[in-house]
């Protein structure tokens, strides 16, 4: 049975790499050297490997023995499947559930998408955790958990994807924005229909970019 300071090391790995590959400073299709990692932490071999271990189920990794680490990529495939799960439950949650909503939280984020739309300015880390904690408030309404669950399990997915748009299609950070405040906007004046609406156009939009900056970064270096 593991000591409870090795699962803390075993955890802080995990976290440690799960932030790289989220934030894509793990880029898709990166190698990885366990070894580097291990260097990185200041760990021994044993905790990063596990945590290795726990990526990889979680298919964040993939590991070829003695030939190495490599961060899991996107196809086309992959990239329509999130997004069936997105269309399936955001504008859902909103339509039946948008009245559970805390509106003073929703009035918070509108505030903010305004500001950021005025200044022209969308700071990048600041930008996609403003973002993801969005789309979970709106989810967060949902009494059937297994919803929850099901778009739980594309969260990581969600935010990678988020990343690799901005870092590609600069300009989509700013539409996102203006399609946040909409989907606010309908929110606050309680038309849930209206803001169901604005969600699934949303997400059509940012599948479209998904799926653009696939195609860009082929035309540079591949990340399939």
């Amino acid at each position: 049975m593991p000591s409870a300071k090795s699962a803390s090391m075993q955890s802080k790995a995990y976290d440690f790499i799960k932030r790289k590959i989220t934030m894509c400073e793990y880029a898709p299709n990166q190698l990885l050297s366990e070894a580097v990692l291990q260097e990185e932490l200041g760990f021994s071999r044993t905790p990063v490997r596990e945590a290795i271990g726990r990526l990889e189920q979680e298919g964040l990794l993939k590991v070829f023995p003695k030939r190495g680490i490599v961060v899991s990529g996107f196809t086309i495939s992959d990239i329509s499947k999130i997004f069936e799960v997105r269309r399936l439950v955001e504008p859902y949650a909103l339509r039946n559930y948008g009245s559970r909503l805390d509106l003073t939280e929703v009035a918070r984020f509108s505030e903010i998408f305004h500001a950021h739309m005025q200044s022209n300015e969308c700071g990048s880390r600041e930008f996609y955790q403003l973002d993801d904690q969005f789309h979970s408030l709106l989810v967060s309404v949902l009494e059937n958990e297994y919803l929850r669950d099901l778009y739980s399990r594309i969260q990581t997915q969600n935010i990678r994807l988020r990343v690799m748009s901005g870092q590609f299609i600069e300009s989509r950070l700013q539409r996102t924005m203006a399609e946040h405040a909409e989907i606010a906007g309908a929110c606050l004046e309680k038309n849930w229909e209206r803001a169901a609406i604005a969600m699934s156009k949303h997400l059509q939009y940012s599948e479209e970019s998904s799926l653009a900056t696939l195609l860009k970064s082929r035309s540079n270096t591949s990340i399939i």
